[in-house]
């Protein structure tokens, strides 16, 4: 007889988990602080390079290595100086959750949305050839090249 009662199934619980921006307040920050080094190594290159054209016996020819490490030191001062910043804490937080609220678009939807992009681009690329030829010809029959 417990063969011919059907299983009762366990309800899984659902766990709603609120969307927590911390993580990517510190990826955001991480982000800048890698472009800050790459473009501070950059210009400290750059400079050194426009002083030694200037005065090369007083400044010497470039070195990478220090220009990475001035950068590298002015990057990791400006990282610490943004996290310990509250208030772009909050408006970075603020982005990432308003970012978590978006309703992205499904597969089908883009490649819809893309094939009509492309026909208008095609169409809008033929009116305007066919403008060029018919003005083209135009003009030379007024020129009367």
């Amino acid at each position: 007889m417990a063969e011919d009662t059907p299983r009762k199934r366990k309800k899984k619980a659902v766990v709603v988990h609120e969307f927590d921006p911390t993580r990517w307040v510190h990826v955001a920050f991480f982000a800048f602080f890698l472009m800050l080094v790459w473009m501070l190594v950059h210009l400290f290159e750059d400079a050194w390079d426009l002083l030694f054209l200037a005065w090369p016996n007083i400044v010497g020819r470039p070195q990478t290595g220090y220009a990475q490490l001035a950068g590298g030191v002015v990057s990791i001062i400006a990282y610490i100086y943004a996290l310990r910043r509250k208030d772009w804490k909050t408006f970075v937080s603020e982005v990432a959750i308003e970012v978590s609220q978006i309703v992205w678009p499904t597969r089908a939807e883009t490649r819809g949305a893309t094939v009509v992009v492309i026909t208008i681009t095609l169409i809008c690329s033929l009116l305007l050839a066919g403008m060029d030829v018919v003005w083209s010809s135009v003009t030379d029959w007024i020129y009367g090249i």
